[in-house]
């Protein structure tokens, strides 16, 4: 550290190690270092010394840190705080942060993160930034998102870090990671977890729907629209809209879409009046949406709109020693008499071994599975499903309807045509058909045998039109009828 950044640390902990480590850490480092076991005496010596930054464990004998954490903002001027603790769960860091906490440390914590979160935090010290308060935190305090091993401990951290603050968030995580559950946080601990929050998955609506539902119609737009009707982003004025699936989106909605995220206005089918947009919007994929941008199935810039910020989902295999807290959780939810001691160490170290490549939503339902089996007896292995032997590759073209593969193909050709050549070129259509048409007609030609009447009735064309392309392809023998 530099000379300019030598201040004086309060660290307050009842843990003897915690405060050794951070006096011999920092002060290593140039830092003057004071160390307080209670809430009290922490307090004594933030009004006596002017202190640049406080690390405050939440469990202390008397009150705890997240409770007298506003009162050691007001103490030490608004120095930043970082808060420890052994029992991290979404609510406490999402709690620490909105109260005013910098960032949020779980321990056990390494002494390079320690470090890096001292550094980072006494480096925005002259930084002025309003405070959030206590009252807005959401009403609902449900811990959805369940775990305590280290990857969720940081997902924690990374949803109380981003949740108030107005930047797009992209979550992305394989299928039954729990995308929407973060999405729902997200919103719930935001400053907007009073105004609507509405989940929508585009891919879902047909193209001719997709403007519709989105930014609304109206009275007389298109045939069946008998009145004016608002679509999601006027009904979430003011609130959070949840884009899942966004990866599977086509590319003549995702240009819609970004119209509407740059100029913050979107205009109604039918009509040319624009609207102001107040949204926030949150998206979920299971694709590699980064692999998409490459291979042209996904606009760049709407992916740079999107994901402001990016929050990952770990998947089950990476989260040592949640299965047995997830079992419960579930089996709590069903109201299981042996909710707390279905599962004994053995099984959940079996369990622990199993892939889940369904995620945490293959676990629910084998949970389920397990419970049905076992009736009011602890569960054995046998109780659970067999486990999927490999794991699915959600990403892969053949996994999806051939007129989805088509078209992720003709849109990716396309792009790379617009890209890489003149656009005004007037070819662009016929270079399509000389490669797409051919491939069709030998393909029905062979299927059928060389039987031109009946390639000409699938492709719904005269017999003479399919000579005429034939013949122009030099495909098969051009004087057979």
């Amino acid at each position: 550290m530099t000379n300019e950044l030598k201040s004086k640390v309060l660290v307050v902990d009842d843990e003897p190690s915690i405060c050794w480590s951070f006096q011999r850490l920092l002060g290593d480092e140039g830092h003057g270092v004071l160390v307080a076991s209670s809430v009290e005496a922490g307090l004594q010596l933030a009004r006596e010394n002017e202190i640049s930054l406080v690390l405050l464990d939440v469990r202390l004998p008397g009150e705890d840190g997240l409770t007298a954490l506003p009162k050691f903002l007001e103490a030490t001027k608004h120095a930043p705080i970082v808060v420890m603790t052994a029992f991290g769960d979404l609510e406490t860091a999402v709690r620490a942060i909105q109260q005013g906490a910098c960032d949020y440390l779980v321990k056990p914590f390494s002494l390079a993160l320690a470090t890096k979160t001292c550094r980072q935090a006494i480096r925005v010290l002259n930084d002025s930034h309003p405070t959030a308060t206590a009252n807005q935190v959401a009403a609902s305090t449900s811990p959805l998102i369940i775990g305590n091993s280290a990857p969720m401990q940081q997902l924690f951290r990374h949803i109380a870090m981003v949740a108030d603050s107005p930047l797009s968030v992209l979550i992305t995580g394989e299928t039954g990671t729990g995308k929407e559950l973060v999405a729902a946080a997200i919103q719930r601990h935001s400053g907007r977890a009073t105004k609507p929050y509405l989940a929508v998955a585009p891919v879902a609506l047909s193209e001719s729907l997709f403007e519709s539902e989105l930014f609304g119609h109206v009275r007389g737009a298109f045939t069946g629209a008998t009145e004016d009707r608002k679509g999601l982003f006027e009904l979430a004025d003011g609130g959070t809209i949840l884009l899942d699936e966004i990866g599977d989106l086509p590319i003549s909605a995702q240009v819609k879409l970004l119209r509407v995220i740059e100029q913050q206005q979107f205009t109604r089918v039918g009509d040319v009046r624009p609207r102001d947009c107040n949204v926030r919007i949150l998206a979920a994929t299971h694709r590699d949406i980064d692999a998409a941008v490459q291979a042209g199935r996904f606009r760049e810039d709407l992916l740079y709109r999107l994901g402001a910020v990016r929050i990952h989902l770990p998947p089950l295999r990476e989260r040592s020693g949640d299965i047995a807290i997830l079992c419960r959780h579930f089996l709590q939810q069903i109201g299981h008499p042996l909710a707390d001691d279905a599962i004994d160490g053995a099984l959940s170290e079996e369990l622990d071994k199993r892939p889940w490549y369904g995620n945490v939503r293959e676990l629910r339902h084998a949970v389920e599975h397990a419970a049905v089996f076992a009736r009011h007896r602890r569960f054995v292995a046998s109780d659970f499903p067999v486990p999927v032997a490999t794991a699915p590759n959600a990403s892969s073209p053949d996994s999806l309807h051939p007129d989805q593969r088509l078209q992720l193909a003709v849109e990716a050709w396309t792009t790379a045509k617009l890209d890489l050549q003149d656009q005004t070129q007037p070819a662009l259509y016929e270079a399509f058909l000389a490669i797409v048409e051919p491939m069709m007609l030998r393909i029905i030609l062979d299927r059928f045998s060389g039987n031109r009447a009946a390639v000409a009735e699938l492709l719904g064309l005269h017999r003479a039109t399919v000579r005429e392309r034939l013949k122009k392809y030099g495909i098969g023998d051009t004087d057979r009828q």
